[in-house]
């Protein structure tokens, strides 16, 4: 599958994703699940092997695709439980058959200001055979609220941890 193509099925279903962390009912719109969003600058990763900088350099790639979750509020505060997925493709430069990857989940108060940032490092192994492969990550972010507080307007943002040489090769991409 061609860039423009990972592209294309991650950007149908992060539009997709959306919709998946609000109130299931209207008892709960007054307790509404905080926004989720994948940042788009960061929602994709190319890893080229050391040095290289051509399609036969590329190691691997990687699109955080979706999300879905739900909220539950306790006297401590809110537990948001998301479930992340990843969709990576093998490039021909990558040596064995598992690709290595960084994540962050970042959580922000209403007014945008960071709460706190943290990291997660996930494989993909690749079946002999298969160019594609997928992981769903089970993440459980944690608002802490005084009871009856309500975090719908907080943000959780999902996003790979890039060097500065991977965020300006994504920003340099026609996006088709």
């Amino acid at each position: 599958m061609g860039r423009p193509a990972l592209l294309a099925a991650g950007a149908v279903l992060v539009l997709s994703g959306c919709s998946g962390m609000g109130p299931t009912s209207p008892s709960e719109a007054a307790l509404a699940c905080p926004k989720v969003n994948i940042v788009r600058d960061l929602q994709e990763v190319t890893v080229f092997r050391p040095g290289g900088k051509d399609l036969t350099d590329l190691e691997s790639r990687a699109a955080l695709t979706d999300f879905t979750g739900s909220c539950d509020y306790t006297s401590s505060g809110v537990t948001v439980n998301v479930n992340v997925y990843l969709v990576a493709e093998r490039g021909p430069a990558l040596q064995g058959s598992t690709a290595k990857y960084q994540y962050f989940v970042a959580l922000a108060q209403p007014d945008d200001t960071l709460v706190s940032k943290a990291y997660f490092d996930t494989d993909v192994t690749f079946v002999p055979g298969q160019p594609r492969a997928g992981t769903r990550e089970e993440l459980t972010p944690k608002i802490p609220l005084p009871k009856d507080a309500n975090a719908k307007d907080w943000k959780i943002y999902l996003g790979f941890q890039l060097t500065p040489e991977q965020l300006t090769f994504n920003r340099t991409q026609v996006k088709k």
